[in-house]
């Protein structure tokens, strides 16, 4: 899915400031979660000894009613430790651990129900924040740019800046000129229900294949792509290879670039590239991009005059592509219809929050469901807080008109990833220790303490192992 002009110059600084923004917003998610847990123990009568963002080596700290606040210098996460919390806090007595007699307002002494209420308030608090920023978010009026759902199709995914390789369109028999009127039986009449609909139909729906209806020179034939196909492109493992959008009509020009030195215009309609048809970005992406540093004509249509100026794409440097040539173009982006959308009143932004986080939350199940059944590959879909932080800064990073939307969007969902993950059935993470909890508070009697701290020792192994592994593959990906 595309809608997309010429890839512009990456600009360091603003890249950096961007990643430091992303840092930001991950700790909010983490303050907010820790802060669940800070409240619920001090309103069942816990005294907590330290409220942490990050780990390692402590840069910022200050002590508010007895409770070391600490701001430490690796950003991927946080704590809040409980008085008599940690089991290691034991005395040595020859080679045999003895520990510390429970104190009664120690965490390990208080009754099961209480620490439930404790492990479980940090993921709550979660999805309350999702919630919230939910409501927010349907409360907001906007404009939704609705494009024709007749296609342009790249044929490899470096020309849309993402995986290289035979996009999935191309490969199936998309083409050109196409328009999709229908998908799996529904009616599709914007680029919008497109990729609704294949969301719908691929991750919520468990739909086997995806059946486009296409239009072609009035005829009407239908292409079959497999779910499996279509779960790969959504999760960017593929390029899909559909781009929706008008003519190739200039709307700026980059100073500087080779499209100012070939004396190209603002309101110039780009028609042909050394003479071969260029009706879209597909058309025009492919030729520029191959020949940079290289002379190439470039036919438009000016005033109603074909007039051909030579242009030499200048080379980028991309670590996910290579070398390629790039105009300094931006062409204009005319939508089919601007729909305006209502926002949602109080209280019924509620009930539309409440659906939103519902979706949300699905849709991550069923994804974990594909990843752990071997239909999405887990080095390629599996990410933790350096994924985070680059998508973080990319979201941020979008244009003004949709900045607090699209931001508002992604924590909301990153925030109820949090609220799920955290409760699995893990050791170390709070659904684990709540399943803990649960099973003291049936037998009524604690665990013992040298299995409890054994459990937790591979579990927090376990989750070490796994962090490792996932930021290994984080930072590998972003080198790709």
């Amino acid at each position: 899915m595309y809608r997309n002009n010429e890839q512009s110059k990456p600009y360091k600084l603003v890249g950096a400031i961007f990643t430091i923004l992303g840092i930001i917003l991950l700790s909010v998610l983490v303050f907010v979660h820790e802060m669940g847990h800070l409240l619920a123990g001090l309103a069942v009568g816990i005294k907590a000894e330290a409220f942490s963002i990050g780990f390692g080596p402590i840069i910022f700290r200050r002590k508010i009613k007895d409770i070391d606040f600490r701001l430490s210098i690796i950003p991927f996460g946080g704590y809040c430790k409980f008085k008599g919390e940690i089991p290691e806090e034991i005395e040595e007595s020859g080679d045999t651990a003895k520990y510390k007699e429970l104190e009664d307002d120690d965490f390990l002494n208080i009754s099961p129900l209480r620490r439930i209420i404790i492990y479980f308030a940090g993921p709550f608090f979660n999805y309350l924040f999702a919630f919230l920023l939910l409501i927010i978010l349907v409360s907001i009026p906007s404009t939704i740019e609705l494009y024709s759902p007749t296609v342009s199709v790249f044929r490899d995914g470096k020309y849309m800046h993402t995986k290289q390789g035979i996009t999935l369109a191309y490969e199936y028999g998309i083409e050109s000129g196409d328009t999709i009127t229908e998908i799996n039986g529904n009616k599709i009449e914007s680029d919008n229900d497109v990729l609704k609909t294949i969301n719908d139909e691929a991750i919520q729906k468990g739909a086997s294949e995806i059946i486009f209806t296409l239009k072609r020179n009035e005829e009407t034939l239908n292409i079959t792509i497999p779910s499996v196909e279509i779960l790969k492109a959504l999760s960017g493992e593929r390029a899909l290879g559909l781009y929706f959008g008008d003519e190739l009509i200039i709307k700026n020009i980059v100073s500087g670039s080779a499209a100012e030195e070939a004396e190209l215009k603002i309101g110039d309609k780009i028609i042909a590239i050394n003479g071969i048809s260029a009706n879209n970005i597909a058309d025009f992406r492919p030729i520029v991009m191959d020949n940079y540093s290289q002379k190439i004509n470039i036919t438009i249509m000016r005033n109603g005059e074909e007039i051909i100026r030579e242009a030499i794409p200048k080379p980028v440097n991309s670590k996910t592509i290579g070398t390629y040539g790039s105009l300094g173009v931006e062409f204009e982006s005319v939508p089919m219809k601007v729909e305006k959308v209502e926002g949602v009143s109080f209280p019924k932004s509620i009930v539309e929050a409440f659906k939103e986080s519902g979706y949300y939350i699905s849709s991550y199940i069923n994804g974990l469901k594909l990843l752990f059944t071997g239909k999405l590959s887990l080095r390629e879909n599996l990410g933790g807080p350096v994924r985070i932080i680059q998508i973080s800064s990319q979201v941020i990073s979008v244009s003004a008109e949709y900045r607090l939307k699209t931001i508002l969007s992604f924590t909301a969902t990153i925030s109820l990833i949090l609220f799920l993950m955290n409760l699995l059935p893990l050791p170390v993470v709070d659904g684990g220790m709540i399943i803990f909890s649960f099973i003291e508070l049936i037998m009524r009697k604690p665990l013992d303490r040298k299995v409890l701290i054994k459990i937790q020792t591979i579990g927090a192994a376990f989750l070490i192992t796994l962090a490792i592994f996932i930021t290994i593959n984080d930072i590998t990906q972003l080198f790709k």
